[in-house]
Order: structure tokens, then sequence, then C-alpha cells
């Protein structure tokens, strides 16, 4: 480009390497596009899943609540009738888990309910019979765990369910005078 009044800067590349910069970059997106699908994928997978763990501890949280109540005797103090507290928690539980069982691997709402594992504190204070502390009020606490389908994680040579494991409680409540 001589005669003609333009110089090239030094330090600029020539304008051939500009075609190949961009025959590489065309080869990057097609090399990566699998990858960061497969990430994208993944990510959504693991967003299912911990939705799915979300419904699981809702339909958990509202079981412990229900049976609760329904076990409360009120009296001089709040009391829980045991037999009952397990029973409706189990009943509840399964029934509240049945929607979500397609969610679940190789297991079902009725044995998810049946292998929880039910605590009735009724003397106060105690320790607390899944976790670190102490009970000071009568208290109903559950634990399940879930098998849960895990999907596209198969895909990528993760296991093909995770369990997770939740924890609920309900304590009763004196009520003063009114």
């Amino acid at each position: 480009m001589k005669g003609r009044g333009v110089t090239r800067r030094s330090g600029s590349p020539p304008r051939r390497c500009h075609r190949r910069a961009r025959g590489s970059s065309v080869l990057y997106v097609i090399v990566l596009s699998p990858v960061l699908l497969l990430g994208i994928a993944l990510a959504t997978e693991a967003g299912g899943l911990q939705m799915q763990k979300e419904r699981v501890r809702s339909a958990l949280d509202a079981a412990v609540v229900v049976a609760a109540a329904s076990a409360s005797r009120a009296g001089a103090a709040a009391r829980l009738d045991t037999a009952r507290a397990e029973a409706v928690m189990r009943a509840v539980l399964r029934d509240n888990l049945a929607p979500l069982q397609s969610a679940f691997a190789g297991a079902t709402a009725q044995t998810i309910a049946q292998d929880a594992d039910v605590a009735v504190v009724t003397d106060v204070p105690a320790p607390d019979p899944f976790g670190n502390g102490t009970l000071r009020r009568p208290t109903l606490e559950v634990r399940v765990r879930v098998p849960l389908r895990t999907g596209l994680f198969t895909a990528a040579g993760l296991a093909p369910s995770v369990t997770v494991t939740l924890v609920a409680s309900a304590g009763l409540r004196e009520a003063g005078p009114t």
C-alpha cells in the first residue's frame, strides 16, 4: 500500500491473520458448544433436584404440623398423645408424598412414610433426638430418607438417584390466659 499515504502501524497483524482468527473462533464454538450445553443441562437438572427436595420438605413439614395439632391435648400443660401423633404423621406424610411419587427412585410414598423415624418427646427438657441441643417443650420430630431420581446425572456418569435426608419438627406452645 505504498504511495497511497496509508501506513501500517507497527505491531498490528496483517489482514490475513484476521481471517485465520475468525476461522479458529468458529472451531472453538463448534468444539465447546456441547460442553456448554451439557453444563447448562446439568445445572438445570440440579435445580430440578433441589425443587423436588423442597417439595418433599414441604410435604414433611405439613405432615408434622398436622400430626402435632391433632395429637395435642390441652390441660394444665400441653401434652402429645404419642400413638396418635405417630399414626397421623405417617398417614398425612403418605398422602402428601403420593403426588410426588414419580420423582422417587425405588420407593413409594407408603414405604417412605413407614420407614420414617418418628420421635415424640413428651418429657421436657430432653435432648433433641435428631440434632444437637435440648427440647424445652413437647415436640414431634420426624426424619425421612427419600431417594430422588437424578435423570441427566446418569448420562454424565453420576448415580441414577440421590438419597436426601430431611428432618422436621413441631413443638407445642402453651397458651397463657387470653
